[in-house]
């Protein structure tokens, strides 16, 4: 096990163990020094709430505290059964290993680091508990190499500081003895009496942390129980941390509600080529090839371009990189080297680049066209001609990164921000971190801009919405903001609630939302998402959505440009322009669809940008869909129930017109 004692002299390695036989335990009760240590360890991360006052870092260390204490909690009970004929480790062994990783712990100043070191700890104890001893034995192992790296670095000049990676809530990984988050909701429905009987949240003006980070450890034992994390209404609902013992304790003592996995989603656009993610880069070539970004009319260096270059598409083998403030990217690739494909995605303001079967020079000067707000696109060749009142009467909610009000093309009504993770902070405005996804959705559905300094959208009367539900720190939303969102959209009177969202787990949660909705007269329009013709991703793929698939038009965007990779076959028989999305999936659930490809519309700043995906197509359809509504005023008027959503959904179906698909690329068609 490689252990120290006092004097730090090696216990004896695994060869040198006996083998367990049947009967053989890693008693409990032998165990306590480990248990001591953990909790003291759980202390340590309290502290360390204090001194890390972001959201996201606080949401790290209290999952570790959680996780530290469901773990002393854990090993405090029935002995561990070792496998026999596996090496017989004993609660000593256990013992020497947390002291040996603790000593090299409390050298450790960065979080991510500790974050790191308290992970492997954690699976250590993991395989612990499954008592196989030569599992135990390289578990230690790897904790021994963790702790003797962080002793040799000790040694060693001190490099940059570094930055703790970004946190996402979906990379959670819970172990048997972990608690989960979990969505706490009825039968049916979103409200119940059911979920007002269940314990209630903190208050949520409070801080995150501030019942945790006062505490000792000892303290803080009730943070093993089940709890409470969130909770949308006293009888709405709640997010819940909860072990699998938990899980079935509740569907005992609470049989009238339903405990689903917490879920996360990604917005749907288009996603852009990448290399291989083992194979980036050809780190052999010593020779660096220098190439450059300009913009094609004034030859001026463009700035944040990113460059794919495939040596072999197939394998996605090749090199790529971003331009700096020069316009200029070092690739590892020898001159002159054949490009199958040559791909460069243009910054906000720029279109992309495409090119097959070429060849790069070194000092090369690849040109981007600016986007010229006077030529259409796919959209304006539609609904450009479009009256600045078109949707007036109709109120439209976006749920997506947030919208940027300061847009002077934009003209939000209100909103607020749904993200749990960071106590509903930062309001409706686009999130820190690729928040630029939900002003172009709003410019596509909203926009007030015209020409030549703007662009109009299908339906700019409409009464706007944002509610912001990924986060600022980046990374997915979750269900549970999800269907708070919806349900705030429904309470503000949205009539629609544009989703250009997806993602591949069958989220029941939602589909609680987007049924809730319906029932109470309002329709949600859903992204179908862009896995290059794979199946309808969620929450689209529910029957209670309208799912929107996205098409495209040869001239909608400029010949060259990276768009072109995605106008493939089919072609419309009665439109040869027109032709299904490549990236966009498809399949018997797709209702509507609209233009995705090359889509011009607002970004935060006050510009504009170039975006394809299903996402785009999406707020098109719900545009058009606030236009046609806005003439029904008798169905607006009704009461909010479910005939009334059934009454916008029949107007919505006879409206639409077939482009000639297939209906799996288009469902029921386009709408004027």
């Amino acid at each position: 096990m490689g252990t120290r004692g006092t004097m730090g002299k090696p216990r004896p390695r695994a060869g040198k163990l006996a083998s367990a036989v049947q009967g053989d335990v890693l008693r409990a009760a032998a165990l306590l020094p480990s248990i001591t240590r953990l909790q003291a360890l759980a202390g340590d991360f309290c502290g360390a709430v204090t001194e890390n006052p972001s959201l996201p870092e606080q949401r790290q260390i209290l999952r570790r505290v959680h996780s530290l204490l469901n773990l002393s909690v854990w090993l405090d009970g029935p002995d561990i059964a070792l496998k026999p004929g596996s090496p017989r480790v004993t609660a000593a062994h256990v013992n020497g290993a947390v002291d040996y990783c603790l000593h090299a712990y409390r050298h450790l100043t960065l979080l991510a680091q500790k974050l790191a070191f308290v992970d492997l700890l954690l699976d250590f104890f993991q395989t612990a508990l499954g008592g196989d001893g030569q599992a135990i034995v390289a578990a230690a192992e790897r904790l021994r190499a963790a702790a003797d790296a962080v002793r040799a670095a000790e040694t060693q000049p001190r490099t940059s500081a570094g930055a703790m990676p970004p946190y996402r809530l979906s990379d959670f990984r819970a172990r048997d003895w972990e608690a989960a988050e979990y969505v706490l909701l009825p039968i049916r429905g979103l409200r119940s009496p059911a979920l007002a009987e269940l314990q209630q949240a903190p208050s949520a003006d409070a801080p995150l942390s501030a019942s945790v980070a006062s505490l000792s450890a000892e303290q803080a034992a009730h943070l093993a129980t089940p709890n409470i994390l969130h909770s949308s209404h006293e009888d709405g609902p709640k997010l819940a941390a909860l072990t699998q013992s938990d899980v079935l304790r509740l569907k005992i003592s609470a049989p009238g509600v339903r405990v689903l996995p917490q879920v996360f989603y990604e917005p749907a656009r288009s996603p852009m080529l990448e290399l291989a993610p083992a194979l980036r880069g050809e780190t052999a070539v010593a020779a660096q090839l220098r190439v450059g970004v300009v913009d094609a009319a004034t030859r001026q260096p463009v700035m944040g371009a990113r460059l794919v270059a495939f040596t072999d598409f197939a394998a996605r083998l090749g090199a790529e990189g971003v331009s700096d403030a020069a316009g200029e990217i070092q690739l590892a690739l020898s001159a002159e080297r054949k490009i199958e494909v040559l791909v460069v995605y243009g910054p906000a303001g720029y279109w992309g680049l495409h090119r097959a079967a070429t060849t790069l020079e070194e000092g090369a000067r690849l040109p981007l066209q600016a986007v010229d707000l006077n030529i259409p696109d796919h959209l304006q060749l539609l609904y450009g001609a479009n009256s600045p009142s078109a949707g007036e009467g109709v109120t439209v909610g976006v749920i997506d990164t947030g919208i940027d009000a300061s847009h002077p093309h934009l003209m939000l009504a209100g909103g607020a921000a749904f993200v749990v993770a960071e106590s509903d902070a930062g309001g409706p405005g686009p999130a820190a971190v690729e928040g630029g996804h939900g002003s172009h959705v709003a410019g596509i559905l909203a926009g007030r801009g015209a020409a030549p300094g703007g662009r109009r959208g299908v339906a700019p009367g409409v009464k706007l919405m944002s509610y912001r539900v990924f986060p600022n720190a980046g990374g997915g939303a979750s269900n549970y903001d999800i269907i708070r969102a919806i349900d705030r959209g429904v309470a503000d009177g949205c009539d629609l609630l544009n989703l250009s969202f997806g993602g591949e787990v069958r989220d029941e949660a939602v589909r609680e939302a987007i049924k809730d909705a319906f029932d109470k007269g309002a329709l949600c329009l859903a992204a179908s998402g862009n896995d290059r013709r794979g199946g309808v991703s969620y929450p689209a793929r529910w029957p209670e959505a309208l799912a929107v698939a996205a098409v495209g038009r040869l001239g909608g965007f400029p010949a060259g440009s990276s768009e072109e990779l995605d106008a493939q076959a089919p072609f419309s028989p009665l439109d040869a322009s027109l032709f299904a999305a490549g990236f966009s999936n498809i399949g018997k659930e797709i209702d509507l669809a609209g233009p995705g490809v090359g889509i011009v519309s607002t970004v935060p700043g006050g510009g504009y940008g170039v975006m394809s995906g299903t996402s785009m197509a999406c707020p098109a359809v719900a545009g058009a869909a606030a236009a046609l509504l806005a003439h029904h005023p008798a169905v607006l008027a009704m009461p909010r129930d479910s005939r009334r959503a059934i009454e916008m959904l029949r107007l919505l179906n006879t409206a639409a017109r077939s482009m000639g698909f297939a209906r799996e690329y288009e469902g029921l068609g386009l709408l004027p």
